[in-house]
């Protein structure tokens, strides 16, 4: 299965409010650009101050979905680091673990993930 950089686009506004369901906190724009890694840019109005995610990712399939990932989050003039953020705010998800590199998914379908030329590459068991 090929998933192109603006279907992933498309897949992560859908997510967004499953996975980070505040209402104050509204994604306003999301760009992702895939080459060997995936590279992110968000704006979010979080409790009505404009904030900015910056990240770069790569993903891999062990057992667990990997995904290896950097970013900053610019809250006002705060700078934020991504995981740490992450960790607090889907802390209740069972099925994700986030750790200072990476976040790990639960996996019984993937068998691999590759980045390509705008394109996600997924390959099933």
């Amino acid at each position: 299965m090929l998933i192109n950089q603006n279907e992933l686009e498309k897949l992560c506004k859908y997510l967004y409010p499953k996975l980070f369901d505040y209402k104050d906190i509204v994604l306003n724009n999301l760009e992702i650009k895939i080459d060997n890694y995936i590279h992110i840019k968000a704006n979010l109005n979080y409790y009505n101050i404009d904030t900015k995610l910056k990240a770069i990712a790569r993903i891999r399939v062990e057992n667990e979905i990997i995904i290896d990932i950097k970013g900053v989050i610019k809250y006002g003039i705060i700078n934020l680091d991504l995981n740490k953020v992450l960790k607090e705010t889907v802390k209740d998800i069972p099925y994700l673990v986030i750790n200072d590199e990476s976040i790990i998914i639960d996996n019984e379908y993937i068998k691999d993930i590759k980045l390509k030329d705008e394109y996600v590459s997924i390959e099933l068991k």
